[in-house]
């Protein structure tokens, strides 16, 4: 019995020991995404609010390199171009805009856009943080013209 515990115990450490840890991935000096994992092989890009996938891999060298990290990592990138492709009302609320925006063809970002009495409001996803204040002002004022066209 006593035998059966302990290698019980040293099974679950080392399944434990095993599991995917979260990193953080940064798109040059531009962005950081958090909570990234690698599990078994298979990546694994954060979800918000546990279903939302708000920050998408668009091209296979970036899914490549993610595959090969460990730890916080960083890809190397000097200047964004960003385009958004796919922008949408939302179903649920005729006021919210929902934009997927993509940079360098290498990674897509979902912002959400609220009109309010005062103007628009833009969300950036909470698994992505800015580094690059410019650019960060650069896209928000980008998605709301966007969302003065649709909304």
């Amino acid at each position: 019995m006593f035998w059966c515990k302990r290698a019980s115990a040293l099974c679950a450490a080392l399944l434990l020991g095993s599991a995917a840890h979260a990193f953080t991935f940064s798109y040059g000096s531009l962005f950081d995404v958090k909570d990234v994992k690698n599990e078994n092989g298979v990546l694994l890009m954060p979800l918000s609010g546990g279903k939302y996938k708000n920050v998408k891999v668009l091209d296979k060298d970036i899914y490549d390199f993610l595959l090969q990290c460990t730890k916080d990592c960083r890809y190397a990138v000097q200047d964004a171009q960003f385009v958004s492709v796919d922008y949408r009302k939302a179903l649920t609320n005729e006021r919210m805009l929902i934009a997927d925006v993509d940079f360098n063809g290498q990674l897509a970002l979902t912002f959400l856009v609220f009109k309010n009495k005062n103007g628009f409001r833009v969300k950036t996803p909470d698994e992505a943080v800015f580094k690059d204040r410019k650019l960060e002002q650069r896209v928000k004022a980008y998605i709301t013209r966007l969302a003065e066209k649709t909304l």
